[in-house]
């Protein structure tokens, strides 16, 4: 009974109760402590004190998760079909806002989403502000139509980010964003609290999650994390937000203060990443203007901070007495410049000819791999301005996904990041369906040169079909006057034994196990290892590629 326990403490979540018991002791206790201070000031603007419409909108998001992109059922979510790939695929332009990569991307983005949402639901309000206004007087003062005014207003924000989105992004952070910006510009201070307090959440919900991590050093194949930024989508998201923001508080003739919103615009601006100005290059690369984003987001703090400087004066442009107003047109230009610096990228089309011939066949995907080839959903941009051909010219590596009817052509997997993992697994498909291909990366490292690898595509429950063999690789020693050259071939490995220029002889790699002569050189397998000799020499010219555990 006794030797039992230890294990039926680690089946319940102990760690992860303490953290929630801890954290609503600690509430209470806050409570107390204020008494009716914590919670008057919520009840006088929200109904209850909650803000029903951004709750709304979490349940929505994580729906759409859950179901939409099949989470519940399965454990990686569906994207490739939900990304805003071009205004030809309408079905992309009005999901892509809604759905997420990963549990982690959806969760920093309700997170997001609870914590300005409740600011800009507080700033809104679910009972009239004005004096001699009734409640339930009129639509406009009902609390219950004002409650679903909120997720109907981040609706269509999402909507119009997704439009007005460069290339193919998925998620929910534009609307994001724009609450922030709604938020900053209206309520600085709960702003900046909220900002702290999503860092909070954050924490407290890592703790739930890995309460007791036993970590160590590992292998992986790590991309720069300002590369999986959407920020074109961010800042058309932050601008519309302090737009809306600016037109609320002339609505009600209410003044920010300067400084307040100057420092709530830097400190976002710089916590969330929107100096990371990049542009790609290829193959997996990208090239960072650090130098330039520095100096635009303090530029942006002081354009805000002056465009809602004087809002209660009224929102006529008033160039010849002041700058507030010409720091308003900037903000509005440069969120119209933005959106239409969309429109390009989203008029790309992916023809027949522009699917790769050779791969498995998913309905109207196709999947397969391949090096050193043409982006075809760059190469597809029209650019203005005269650009040529040079701008769009793109290449690509790794696990290829593509299909005309939904103009998709992208890299799924890097080569990188195959290399190292030796296996992935794509998901294709679309509204009520999926299916999964798998792709599995195998070789060897041969002495002194090159790898040798082949990669092979199959569909779940399929057989596997090798799309991809490396070129071959000529082992950097020399024995009895003889090399070693490694080929790749649709079935397997073989091993070229050359003297000179003339090839001796070519044969298969051995079993694990065993010995095989090829050329008059004995090649012995031990698992991984592969060696070859000839009377007392053994050298090892090849060692296979493992997984990482």
């Amino acid at each position: 009974m006794m030797q039992s326990l230890p294990g039926a403490l680690d089946a319940v979540p102990v760690r992860s109760l303490a953290v929630v018991v801890t954290v609503a002791l600690v509430l209470v206790g806050l409570r107390r402590l204020a008494g009716a201070r914590l919670s008057t000031p919520l009840r006088r603007r929200l109904l209850f004190g909650v803000p029903w419409g951004t709750v709304l909108t979490m349940a929505g998001i994580l729906a759409v998760y859950l179901f939409v992109q099949g989470t519940w059922w399965h454990s990686r979510p569906l994207v490739t079909p939900f990304r805003t790939w071009s205004y030809f695929y309408p079905l992309g332009m009005l999901t892509g806002p809604f759905t997420h990569g990963s549990d982690a991307h959806v969760t920093g983005n309700l997170v997001g989403t609870f914590a300005y949402g409740a600011v800009v639901e507080y700033a809104w309000g679910h009972y009239p502000q004005r004096r001699g206004r009734q409640t339930f007087s009129s639509l406009s003062t009902n609390p219950f139509a004002r409650i679903l005014a909120v997720p109907v207003a981040m609706a269509g924000v999402g909507v119009f980010s997704g439009v007005f989105a460069v290339g193919p992004v998925v998620g929910f952070s534009g609307v994001v964003f724009a609450l922030a910006g709604f938020a900053l510009v209206t309520r600085p201070f709960l702003f900046l609290g909220a900002l702290l307090g999503s860092r909070v959440l954050d924490q407290v919900y890592t703790a739930l999650l890995f309460p007791e991590p036993t970590v160590g050093g590992s292998t992986r194949f790590v991309t720069p994390w300002w590369a999986n930024i959407a920020i074109q989508g961010h800042a058309i998201g932050l601008l519309a937000g302090v737009v809306l923001g600016a037109v609320f508080l002339w609505a009600r003739s209410e003044r920010p203060a300067t400084t307040r919103v100057f420092f709530a615009t830097l400190v976002y601006a710089v916590s969330n990443g929107l100096w990371a100005v990049y542009v790609p290059v290829g193959g997996g690369r990208f090239t960072l203007f650090r130098w330039l984003g520095t100096g635009l987001v303090f530029v942006l703090a002081l354009l805000v901070a002056a465009a809602t400087a004087r809002l209660d004066r009224g929102l006529r442009p008033r160039f010849e007495r002041d700058w507030h107003s010409l720091a308003g047109l900037v903000l509005v230009v440069s969120l119209a410049a933005l959106c239409l610096a969309s429109v390009p990228a989203n008029t790309a089309t992916i023809g027949p000819e522009d699917v790769p011939a050779d791969g498995v066949e998913v309905r109207d995907y196709v999947v397969t791999y391949d090096e050193n080839v043409r982006n075809e959903y760059i190469a597809s941009i029209s650019l203005p301005f005269g650009l040529g051909a040079d701008q769009t010219n793109v290449t690509e590596s790794g696990v290829i996904v593509a299909s005309d009817r939904r103009e998709i052509w992208i890299a799924q997997v890097q080569k990188g990041r195959l290399a190292l993992n030796q296996r992935a697994a794509v998901v294709v498909g679309g509204p009520g369906w999926r299916e999964t291909v798998y792709a599995n990366r195998t070789g060897w490292n041969v002495l002194g040169n090159e790898s040798v690898y082949r990669v092979q595509l199959r569909r779940a429950g399929g057989d596997r079909r090798t799309v991809f063999t490396s070129s071959p690789s000529t082992a950097d020693t020399t024995i009895d006057g003889r090399n070693v050259t490694f080929r790749p071939a649709d079935d397997g490995f073989l091993v070229a034994v050359r003297r000179g220029n003339t090839t001796i002889d070519v044969d298969r790699l051995p079993p694990n196990a065993t010995t095989r002569t090829i050329g008059g050189l004995a090649f012995e397998r031990n698992r991984t290892r592969l060696y070859a000799g000839v009377n007392d020499t053994r050298v090892k010219i090849a060692e296979r590629r493992r997984p990482p555990k």
